[in-house]
């Protein structure tokens, strides 16, 4: 009951914003909602559970001759912000299986998710007073931190 009490007497930043995401909702529901489904995606984009049409052209024949409607296709796009590139930075260690030497500005290739770019890092040590130095290798068996030009 204590808790009850305390805890209706303030609210904190999150809830204001959660009832604000609400009252939008809301009224966004109410004014698209005489309004057909073509019009409303063309405001609101494609609502979760809506069924979207795909047409693929210049399919190979054998794609469709293999077809089995029991094995999904799995379709898969970038949004807006995730084709920038910019500068990354990182935190990495080299596993200890791995025997070559790291060395800043030789190529590597990254495998992120379902992506693989090649980038040039430089490797860098942080001091104890917050300079960067840089490392001509990557040290055996502590942490580094590496700076690359790549997928944001």
């Amino acid at each position: 009951m204590f808790d009850a009490e305390y805890d209706e007497g303030e609210s904190t930043y999150f809830d204001d914003l959660k009832g604000e995401m609400q009252k939008q909702a809301q009224l966004n529901r109410a004014e698209f909602e005489d309004q057909d489904d073509e019009a409303r995606v063309q405001y609101e984009g494609f609502r979760p559970g809506m069924y979207v049409r795909v047409e693929i052209e210049n399919v190979p024949c054998e794609f469709v001759q293999n077809f089995d409607p029991h094995y999904p296709i799995i379709l898969g796009g970038l949004g807006n912000s995730e084709g920038n590139v910019g500068y990354v930075q990182m935190r990495l260690k080299k596993h200890r299986w791995y025997k070559k030497i790291l060395k800043s500005r030789d190529p590597i290739i990254f495998s992120v998710g379902w992506r693989r770019f090649q980038t040039i890092p430089l490797y860098y040590i942080e001091d104890h007073n917050g300079r960067q130095r840089l490392l001509k290798y990557t040290p055996q068996h502590m942490h580094c931190g590496a700076a690359f030009w790549g997928k944001i």
